[in-house]
């Protein structure tokens, strides 16, 4: 690869690097070189991750060689013969200076003096992306390693087999400290084959492969190959949270830290020290000693492997401490008002304290309690009558958190970065907390016990956690990401010395990208997403049609942002009411994001699917601000051609632990820190989550997409200039108000962008990382030069789906519908389009843009039909930028005065009928089916329709089909369902119907 001169440190770069490129490699040297922290900030698209590595590492290289050739000039001067001369006389010194040479005289490349990378991310997909960006560079020879957690390198399978990952961490210790794992003994004699000693960039799946083929651990091979690492991989967690950096022997000293993805650091610095403990949860600890006690007082035999290293009289204290904390807490006096009660972080020595357990036998603590986990994890696979310690290891992890220092500075700093909540504890019919908008939800309308409470030790500073890198001396900090502007408040919220800063432009040109501000639906209706207007049913359905409007000149991948699950749900249940869903579905197939890991990774598997298929007119993808979906997929090219942002996604404005966080930063503000007002970053809060949900589209240099801003509040100043730079400028072009012309503008931009600009290329595929929470996702695109892209054609067919990859929603159960449906006869398309818009037959569709009208009467967009004047051409060849055709013209003309709303919808081709019906493939209804129905609903369907399928049971079948089709707007729905049904039902299905309804 070619090299370049970047502030005289040679760096490979894979082509001629952009102006942009080179500023930015320019400031990491920068940082490197004089040990300053940096916050550096670059669009997605930009190729910040291989700049970021290749100037690193160009770095790093440089600096090796530098200090080789000091060593040989030391060397040839005889500090050698004095290495020698020593043998006999000074036996320490002999030691040190063979320490210092060692690297040179047992021939391996120098590191005295070369600081290690550490790069750290979010998640474990961010982390292989951007190692898969290593390994195209020139710089894929240097040694590599990632830390991972048992949970996605064990391969073990009584430990892989545990639900929960602190009990594969006991089950694993267990296992190690009996000799009963083969994996384990087998690393240190496979650590030196070609697998692992030649190979220098090994992912987590890499891992798992070599280790599976050789019988030997993952798990701790990772850690034998960090110590001899030039950069290693871990997520935020294992660098930041003291406890994973001291489990995982993560040295800081002279490393360069770099965080990719940083627009998360605030939150992570904080929510990595902070931790809530239930009375409840203390009550299962009591309980759980109790019963332990209560077997060996009577000599029960248990039968287990592990050695007991704790006594009865162990357990007494114990439970005699939990007692005492039980009785402290309780004792907490709560206000009237319901609304908790908040004391200073220092108060959580005083409430510990009054339990037996200080900072001075704390380690004689936790190690009791790390015994008794262990132990309950592994007597529980064998004996039901125990739990696996659950409370009592929420205990340790909180202990662990309050103790992590124990010197006079640091717990003034507890007192004055902490809070610590008391509210009573609400009886959940589940343990689990519920999530809201990315905040725990501390408030709910459950029955309440009035003595049981919920103690919150909250931290609101990250300077907490940052500080904790800055103390071990550190080399250097970067911060880097997509969307970390504005960065002034950043820098102030960290609170480390930041010396170098940049904000980068982007590198898409304005022919590329449309941004805008839509304030009204089709009908007029204002567009704004507030907490007074979110139930509105005007508004409701206006953001309905609008997307609908939006749907028909959007080509392919469509992803649609709500600021919660609350409002997606309350936009699903109207839309469906309306008839708006059926016509959305109709244009585009409907994907809602869930909120289980299991189901995204299907759900987000079957979005690209449907986006890559030829034969479909693309999909909308409906997700939530702060989601999965938000956070870390690439929507390249196809995938993600419009994003639409429906509000602005506070965070709830009556959670304690957003008001303590408002009140923290009005009580701590000053000229001198320059830190935000509490009102200044609750606003800042939703407007960041805006720029990463804008961040997953324009994923690379010759990408290009929309940008839809739908809630009139983005016409403020206020809001304009919290967006990233890159988006400020493309709203600075005069902005239409009327609907109609926005619809036209854009319309124009995807036809423009069709026409002029490259075939979209993708990638293959990366394996799906469950441990981040995201499922399957396309590679990253952020590299600006692509290497072996495959060229996409809508013609290509998309492969079929392989047999042992994830089912469909529609085979998830084993029916089979094709033995009951009657095939279906389709005309195929004689041409192959090479565009979306060439891509038509002999009819074309013109859209009326009618909201230039001033009847009020008049407000929607409807399509007309009109004839093609020439066929459109089949052999249109890759390089042609306008097929011979002509172009598609578009009309503004006004509605029928007479035509009603609802009689009118804005991108049917015709007068929409009275009632939907349903699709004719039994593939498209099941999956209009999946989005329609609650997931609750939808397996109930399932699970009936396989039962049909075994029993023929048509009684059975049709009870459940009108339980779950009762909504009169889902009763076209169950009409479709005659498709399922043997021949010999069908007429008895007509003729219950018919009663039914009637």
């Amino acid at each position: 690869m070619p090299e370049f001169n970047i502030s005289g440190t040679s760096v490979s770069f894979p082509y001629e690097p952009y102006q942009l490129q080179r500023d930015y490699m320019t400031k990491v040297i920068e940082c490197l070189n004089n040990s300053t922290n940096g916050v550096l900030e670059s669009p997605t698209g930009t190729g910040k991750t291989l700049s970021l590595l290749c100037s690193t590492l160009g770095w790093i290289t440089q600096k090796k060689s530098e200090i080789s050739k000091e060593i040989q000039s030391k060397l040839s001067e005889g500090h050698l013969n004095q290495l020698k001369d020593l043998q006999t006389k000074n036996l320490p010194m002999l030691k040190q200076l063979a320490s210092t040479y060692s690297n040179f005289i047992d021939d391996k490349p120098p590191s005295l003096g070369v600081p290690k990378v550490i790069y750290a991310s979010r998640t474990h997909s961010q982390l292989a992306q951007a190692m898969q960006e290593l390994k195209k560079t020139s710089y894929n020879g240097m040694k590599a390693a990632i830390i991972g957690s048992r949970e996605q390198l064990c391969i073990h399978p009584d430990v892989m087999k545990e639900p929960s990952n602190s009990t594969k961490i006991h089950l694993c210790k267990l296992k190690l400290t009996t000799r009963t794992c083969s994996f384990y003994h087998k690393v240190e004699s496979t650590k030196d084959r070609p697998e692992f000693r030649e190979a220098t960039v090994l992912d987590i799946e890499d891992l798992v492969v070599a280790g599976r083929k050789n019988k030997c651990c993952p798990y701790f091979m990772s850690k034998e190959m960090v110590e001899n690492a030039d950069i290693i991989f871990m997520p935020y967690n294992y660098l930041i949270d003291p406890m994973a950096r001291k489990a995982n022997k993560v040295e800081l000293h002279n490393t360069i830290v770099i965080l990719d993805e940083a627009h998360n650091m605030e939150k992570i610095c904080e929510d990595s020290v902070s931790i809530q403990m239930t009375s409840s949860e203390i009550a299962v600890c009591i309980d759980d000693v109790t019963h332990l006690m209560k077997s060996m007082s009577e000599g029960l035999e248990i039968e287990t492997d592990d050695k007991k290293d704790f006594t009865i009289d162990d357990l007494a204290i114990l439970k005699e401490d939990l007692l005492n904390l039980e009785k402290a807490v309780d004792a907490i006096k709560m206000p009237n008002n319901q609304g908790g009660v908040t004391f200073e972080g220092s108060y959580i020595f005083t409430l510990l304290d009054e339990a037996n357990i200080t900072s001075g036998n704390f380690h004689a603590k936790t190690a009791l309690l790390d015994s008794l986990v262990g132990f309950l994890s592994n007597i529980a696979d064998k004996n039901a009558f125990f739990r696996r310690g659950a409370g009592l290891q929420k205990l340790l992890d909180m202990l662990n958190i309050v103790f992590s220092g124990s010197s006079d500075e640091y717990k003034q700093n507890v007192g004055r970065c902490f809070k610590v909540h008391v509210d009573v504890e609400q009886q959940k019919s589940k343990p689990t907390s519920t999530v809201r908008d990315g905040w725990i939800q501390t408030k709910a309308s459950t029955m309440m016990n009035k003595t049981a409470k919920i103690v919150s030790f909250w931290c609101f500073s990250p300077n907490f956690g940052m500080q904790q890198l800055l103390l071990r001396n550190v080399r250097c900090i970067i911060l880097t990401s997509g969307t970390l502007a504005p960065l002034k408040p950043l820098i102030s919220e960290l609170g480390i010395p930041v010396s170098v800063r940049l904000e980068n432009p982007h590198i898409v040109t304005s022919s590329q990208v449309c941004v805008k501000v839509i304030s009204q639906g089709p009908d007029k209706e204002p567009l704004l997403s507030n907490y007074e207007n979110r139930d509105n049913p005007k508004y409701l359905t206006s953001l309905g049609r609008t997307i609908l409007s939006l749907c028909n000149v959007i080509p392919n991948g469509l992803l649609v942002f709500f600021t919660s699950y609350f409002i997606l749900n309350k936009c699903r249940d109207t839309w469906q009411a309306s008839g708006i869903w059926a016509q959305i579905h109709r244009v585009k197939a409907i994907f809602v994001e869930p909120q289980t890991k299991e189901a995204f990774v299907q759900t987000m598997k079957e979005y690209y699917d449907k986006v890559n298929d030829s034969t479909c007119k693309g999909a909308v993808f409906l997700a939530v601000c702060r989601g999965k979906v938000s956070e870390g997929l690439d929507f390249a090219d196809m995938n993600g051609r419009a994003v639409i942002i429906t509000g602005l996604p506070f965070p709830p404005l009556k959670d304690p632990r957003v008001i303590l966080k408002k009140k923290y930063l009005q009580d701590n503000r000053n000229k001198e820190n320059e830190m935000l007002s509490g009102d200044d970053w609750y606003f800042l809060e939703a407007t960041r989550a805006v720029n990463q949900a804008i961040g997953r589209v324009i994923r690379h240099k010759n990408d290009y997409g929309a940008i839809l801003l739908c809630d009139q509040r983005f016409n403020q100043q206020r809001q304009k200039s919290q967006l990233s730079s890159w988006i400020q400028g493309h709203l600075k072009a005069p902005q239409h108000n009327s609907f109609g012309p926005l619809i036209a503008e854009i319309s124009r931009f995807f036809r423009n962008a069709e026409r002029t600009l490259p075939v979209a290329q993708l990638k293959p595929l990366l394996p799906c990382d469950i441990d981040g929470g995201y499922g399957l996702q396309p590679s990253s695109s952020t590299s600006i030069a692509s290497q072996n892209t495959v060229t996409y054609r809508p013609s290509v067919k998309i492969k079929k789906e392989e047999p042992d990859e994830v089912p469909s929603a529609y085979s998830a159960y084993s029916f089979e519908s094709k033995v009951y449906e009657q095939p279906i006869k389709t005309e195929k398309n004689i041409t192959s389009s090479s565009t979306f818009f060439t891509g038509l037959n002999t009819q074309v569709k013109t859209i009326n843009f009618n909201s230039v009208s001033n009847e009020p009467t008049t407000p929607l967009v409807t399509l007309h039909k009109r004839e093609r004047t020439s066929p459109a051409r089949a052999d249109d060849s890759p390089g042609r930028s306008a097929p011979s055709v002509k172009k598609r013209k578009f009309k503004i003309v006004a509605n029928d005065s007479h035509t009603s709303p609802d009689e009118s919808a804005n991108t049917s081709i015709s007068k929409p009928d009275i009632e939907p019906s349903a699709p004719e493939s039994i593939k498209e209804l099941m999956t209009l089916l999946k989005s329609t129905l609650s997931p609750s609903s939808y397996l109930t369907l399932c699970k009936a329709l396989t039962e049909y399928q075994h029993k023929k049971s048509f009684e059975n079948l049709f009870e459940v089909l009108v339980t779950l089709f009762q909504n009169k707007c889902l009763h076209y729905l169950l009409k479709g369902m005659k498709r399922f049904l043997l021949p010999s039902h069908k007429e008895q299905f007509d003729e219950r119907i018919l009663n039914y309804l009637s």
